[in-house]
């Protein structure tokens, strides 16, 4: 049998989400275009050298941070294998 307390706490947390939900999605179109980051990409995405702005964030901007995560990967790799090296030379069993 379910407690009345979490039942209260399930309730309390789906209408804290559902009026997040809405908030949300009535917020106005104008509100986002005003935004720094709007206005900091449409005034520099000609110097990323593309045709549009989705060029510019796909193709330069994320970029770095795919260059950043790759090389996050591979540092881990290597660090796994080197560790795995020295076990292989310490176990004398």
């Amino acid at each position: 049998m379910r407690s009345p307390k979490k039942d209260l706490i399930t309730l309390l947390l789906l209408v804290i989400v559902a009026v997040l939900l809405i908030h949300g999605l009535q917020l106005e179109y104008e509100e986002k275009a005003e935004s720094p980051l709007h206005a900091y990409y449409l005034e520099t995405y000609h110097s990323a050298g593309t045709i549009n702005l989705v060029e510019a964030i796909l193709l330069n901007y994320r970029a770095y941070d795919t260059f950043g995560e790759v090389m996050v990967l591979y540092v881990s790799i290597a660090g796994i294998l080197i560790l795995g090296e020295q076990n292989k030379e310490g176990d004398d069993r």
